[in-house]
């Protein structure tokens, strides 16, 4: 444990750890059969078809959440698979393409930092790695999604996981090196490749769903669908078609919430400047979250990184200077399932997880790695999953959303524990609790330490088809040390309310 924890992330931390020992006790009957040879490129390839208990009401006694039909449960649809191929030099081209492009935009722009040459590279190369005081969400978001282009221009060629890694980690050093006048940072070199592989794996899948659930030969829509969710992967497939797409890429279960709303209100104080109350809402919202290979579901087989993952993204738009927003992205990276999914089962392994959040008084980030597991049981029309992750933050940061500092937000390794719970009740609603704890140190920046608890419950009454409403309430407290400065507590609540548009299968 690391010494100076705070008691309750430790007792976060130990809960998640302790929630591995199902593993140990779970039931796995007898080994899953291997899965059959990827299929010919054929019309006649045979259709995929579903066992039960998955995909048909009847089959467990209610459905426990809105499922649309999976495209392979139709007898019509023709599992497909093109010939795997990949192009590392197209990989690498588009990568510097896409750096050109940013320094572009940039110089045309007017930004000094972009006004480079041959004297700024090589000073750049002596100068040394800094921790630059840019934006919070620039470095935050801005930075993970720049990730995101570098690694699904590998993915979308043909390239893995790990390769397409790479791809982004060589993107980030090219822009950090050559692309701008300013000293590289060490924090943008951390966040960029891992944040980005992260998000650009959730981004490639998505556009593998929309695509995908059409067949070997998706619509129009799904095409410009595909496209507005990884635009590099779908300038990929514009111009070469089903040359890098590979075998049919469709997990076997997954669920989607897209939410439009408000921030209906709440409220937040702020010790360090003596307020009590700041005002918090209304504000326009919009969010998504999706589940990716729910656990517990039959036959869910765990071969690649983020075969399982949680996304989720949710944006208000305030009349502050930084948006209050949150990113929160974990996937499995290696692991196994737990029980067959008839009533019982689960996940297990090791995570990666990347998160920023932004709420109306002070922020929170990491990027992190550690054991997790997810459960599932089912009694009747009720199912019970629940989570537990503990990961160390090699890197993390938290800070006030106002200035204090020339950058106030602290960096440096810490530690995170999540915990979350989530009910359906039949296929009428579903009830989540989450809470997350971090511990973050200063030693990359300005010293002592930030500890921040976040807390979300939200209810989704399903009203007809896959229309719903959905309330929530979340709640977040921060407590920061300063080595040169009184120590700082911030605490908000917000209450939101959204149309719910629910898919997945």
């Amino acid at each position: 444990m690391i010494p100076g924890l705070p008691c309750r992330a430790r007792m976060v931390a130990t809960v998640a750890l302790l929630a591995l020992a199902p593993r140990i006790a779970a039931a796995q009957g007898p080994p899953a059969e291997a899965p059959p040879p990827a299929a010919a490129v054929a019309a006649s390839a045979p259709p995929l078809t579903l066992q039960p208990p998955f995909g048909a009401i009847a089959d467990h006694g209610g459905a426990v959440w809105y499922r649309l039909s999976p495209p392979f449960a139709d007898p019509a649809f023709q599992s497909f698979a093109f010939p795997p191929r990949k192009n590392t030099w197209l990989a690498v081209g588009e990568v510097v393409a896409i750096n050109l492009g940013m320094w572009f935009v940039s110089y045309w722009a007017g930004n000094d930092f972009s006004k480079i040459g041959f004297d700024t590279i090589r000073q750049n190369f002596n100068k040394g790695w800094i921790v630059d005081t840019d934006p919070y969400w620039v470095n935050q978001f801005g930075h993970p999604y720049e990730g995101a282009a570098f690694y699904t221009a590998a993915r979308s060629t043909g390239h893995g996981f790990y390769e397409s890694f790479v791809a982004a980690f060589l993107g980030s050093w090219i822009w950090e090196q050559f692309m701008e006048t300013q000293s590289p940072a060490v924090n943008d070199q951390i966040t960029t490749p891992i944040g980005g592989a992260l998000l650009g794996e959730v981004l490639y899948r998505m556009n593998r769903l929309i695509l995908d659930s059409g067949g070997a030969k998706p619509g129009g829509w799904r095409e410009a669908a595909a496209f507005l969710i990884a635009p590099v992967a779908g300038v990929n497939r514009w111009a070469t078609g089903d040359t890098y797409r590979g075998e049919m890429l469709l997990p076997p279960s997954w669920m989607g919430q897209f939410h439009l709303g408000a921030v209906i209100g709440g409220s937040a104080a702020d010790r360090r400047t003596g307020a009590t109350d700041m005002v918090v809402g209304p504000w326009g919202s919009v969010g998504a979250h999706l589940l990716y290979g729910v656990p517990g579901t039959p036959d869910l087989r765990l071969r690649q990184p983020l075969d399982h993952f949680d996304f989720n993204f949710a944006i208000a738009f305030t009349d502050k200077a930084e948006p209050s927003a949150s990113l929160l992205i974990r996937g499995l990276v290696v692991g196994d399932t737990i029980g067959r999914g008839e009533g019982f089962g689960g996940l297990w392994g090791l995570f990666g997880a990347y998160d920023a959040i932004g709420v109306p008084v002070f922020k929170a980030t990491g990027v992190g790695v550690g054991p997790g597991v997810s459960l599932m049981n089912r009694w009747g029309w009720f199912e019970l999953h629940g989570t537990a992750l503990a990961a160390l933050l090699p890197w993390g940061g938290g800070g006030s959303m106002e200035k204090l500092f020339t950058r106030d937000y602290h960096y440096g390794p810490g530690a995170e524990g999540l915990l979350e719970l989530r009910g359906h009740f039949a296929d009428r609603a579903t009830l989540n609790v989450a809470f997350r704890e971090y511990w973050i140190s200063g030693a990359y920046a300005t010293g002592s330490s930030e500890d921040l608890s976040f807390a979300k419950t939200q209810l989704t009454v399903r009203v007809h088809g896959p229309h719903a409403v959905s309330g929530a309430v979340d709640w977040a407290r921060r407590h920061a040390s300063y080595p040169f400065a009184p120590a700082i507590s911030q605490e908000a609540t917000v209450w939101s309310a959204y149309y719910t548009l629910l898919q997945g299968w």
